[in-house]
């Protein structure tokens, strides 16, 4: 038997994520239907104007760190994702990771003088 049979499918779908890990896994997923290797999303994420490294992308599919909006969108026209589809994907890391675990402080309201 073989480990794909023995392991569980994960499908390359963003829904249903509500981990990091398991963010990761469907990153992975995505990237193994899409038959993309790390060097090439490397590649055409710099094709597409939004450059990662292979060590970026290796991050993103193991959850090695906690990836930026950009990151992931780079990631993400790597994978030939249309911009639809990445919109589920930016949606999915908003909610796995909140600002306060991704470093990002909250906005703050623009402070206002009273005048005299």
């Amino acid at each position: 038997m073989s480990v794909a049979t023995t392991s569980a499918v994960v499908p390359a779908d963003p829904a249903g994520a509500a981990t990091p890990g398991e963010f990761a896994r469907r990153l992975r997923a995505l990237m193994v239907a899409r038959r993309r290797s790390l060097d090439s999303v490397a590649r055409r994420s710099k094709d597409a104007g939004t450059p990662i490294s292979r060590a970026t992308v290796h991050n993103l599919i193991t959850g090695g760190s906690t990836p930026r909006r950009e990151t992931l969108l780079g990631f993400l026209r790597g994978c030939g994702v249309p911009p639809r589809e990445q919109i589920r994907w930016l949606t999915k890391l908003d909610e796995v990771y909140p600002e306060s675990c991704r470093g990002i402080a909250p906005r703050k309201a623009p402070e206002r003088r009273l005048s005299a």
